[in-house]
């Protein structure tokens, strides 16, 4: 029995291999679980099976398709043409950007005739606090952490009061973000009428056993009319309480136009996903527009889109800059195609700059990206580290029109595996806002000195040097 039971063991490794190759992942990819495979065939299935299969992928796929063609909400025409009529105020190249993200990422340009740059936890709170408080239809709540702390107790009470009211409240976690909590702590919730669903990325009850595919999202929209979009997460560290972590800069924007009307499909998609349930209907108040409107442009990625959006909409934006290009990346481990996008940048005479938290909740990242830091640093690139408390914001200035804000870090996760949200506004002065906190965060932070840096120990960069291949999946 044990040697028939070692045989399937060693057998199952290599059973693996077509599968793999059918997937067609990169080739460094491909090649590493091929190792794995080989050199350990129980602990490399395993470990394949957990991270690197894409069964969530293929299921989310089929999925999202049969959801598009049921609820069609928005025409990409209609909306991207009722923008575009006023498209003669804005530059070619302006214009030629847009198009190029509308194409890959599939969602029309659209409108905002509100948009309000909150900066740190305790101003995006409020702000949300006072949204939900006036919600009178609905409220779609969707998040990667939720803390069960006073911080999330906060929100979820206030959830129960609205649900109470009659309003239709949604929730939507990240079960794999939110590892630590029950699907009961939402039972009160249900309980006062309102729904609750985990994303299901990780489900082994329903054949999702990987671990490596997250929805990584940080969404909210009250009424149709209102929506929140950013990097935040809702827990007592975020909110500056943790003393371990310190003061944790992070940054949300608050939107209102046409804009909330397609970031309420995209989350009805992934509550479809995770319930099964069509239920979310065209909004019946959309924020009237005023004259002072801007555009902006919806940047979505994830595992369930072909040929990584994400990742391409980034590349764009590094190519459209032609003066500066000041990346707060949240995490910052870039890759190879990345790497060399932000080196062209700067043969071009880009003002490349990049601004890293050295404290993070997730140090291995911190020394997996620095293995990256010589590449850029010879090219001219200028790196900066802030260690007086967690800078977690994830945003791109683009010359002084454009800046892209959301969930999505500077990394191989957000760009190829994560499910990612982000917004690109096209506005002379929430670029410079966001100028400004890029500039305030910089002068608390010290650059990274060339030389200095190449004497760190040969252990640091040993360190470094091993991590750098695991970092998508860290």
């Amino acid at each position: 029995m044990w040697f028939w039971l070692l045989v399937l063991v060693w057998a199952a490794g290599p059973a693996c291999i077509p599968h793999l190759l059918l997937l067609n992942k990169r080739p460094t990819a491909t090649l590493a679980w091929l190792w794995a495979l080989l050199l350990f065939p129980f602990f490399g299935t395993v470990l394949y099976l957990m991270i690197g299969s894409e069964q969530v992928k293929r299921r989310r796929m089929n999925r999202r398709v049969e959801f598009r063609q049921k609820n069609q909400w928005f025409s990409a025409r209609s909306h991207a043409g009722k923008a575009w009529s006023k498209k003669k105020s804005i530059a070619i190249k302006a214009q030629t950007l847009f198009d190029t993200l509308s194409n890959i990422t599939q969602l029309p340009v659209c409108t905002v005739s509100d948009l309000q740059v909150l900066r740190k936890a305790p101003a995006y709170y409020a702000s949300l606090k006072e949204a939900i408080r006036g919600a009178t239809h609905s409220v779609e709540f969707q998040t990667f952490i939720w803390r069960d702390d006073e911080v999330g107790a906060e929100f979820l009470e206030l959830l129960i009061e609205t649900a109470q009211r009659g309003v239709t409240v949604r929730v939507l976690v990240d079960e794999l973000g939110s590892f630590w909590l029950r699907e009961s702590y939402f039972r009160p919730l249900v309980k006062a009428g309102g729904q609750f669903s985990w994303c299901h990325t990780l489900s082994p009850l329903r054949s999702r056993y990987s671990f490596n595919l997250r929805n990584h999202r940080k969404l909210q929209v009250i009424d149709g009319a209102i929506a929140y979009v950013g990097g935040m997460n809702f827990g007592r560290e975020y909110a500056s309480r943790n003393p371990y972590y310190g003061d944790w800069g992070d940054v949300q924007v608050r939107v209102e136009g046409t804009v909330v009307r397609v970031l309420q499909q995209i989350f009805a998609e992934d509550w479809f996903f995770g319930t099964g349930k069509s239920d979310i209907q065209d909004p019946p108040k959309i924020a009237v527009e005023t004259e002072e409107v801007s555009f902006i442009q919806i940047l979505r990625g994830g595992p369930d889109e072909e040929d990584q959006p994400m990742l391409r909409s980034n590349l764009a934006l590094v190519a459209t800059a032609s003066k500066r290009l000041w990346i707060a990346p949240g995490y910052f481990v870039p890759g190879e195609t990345m790497l060399a996008a932000l080196q062209v940048a700067t043969a071009r005479g880009v003002d490349v700059r990049i601004l890293v938290s050295l404290k993070s909740q997730h140090p291995l990242l911190v020394k997996a990206g620095r293995s990256y830091y010589d590449a850029l640093l010879r090219h001219g690139v200028k790196i900066f580290e802030y260690d007086q408390g967690i800078e977690h914001s994830k945003y791109v200035i683009i010359d002084e029109e454009w800046v892209s804000v959301g969930s999505s870090n500077f990394d191989e996760r957000s760009m190829r595996l994560n499910f990612e949200l982000s917004l690109l506004a096209y506005n002379h002065e929430t670029n410079h806002e966001f100028a400004e906190i890029f500039q305030e965060t910089l002068s608390e932070s010290h650059e990274i000195n060339r030389e200095l840096f190449a004497k760190r120990s040969y252990r640091e960069k040993l360190m470094e040097a091993a991590l750098r291949p695991l970092s998508p999946v860290l």
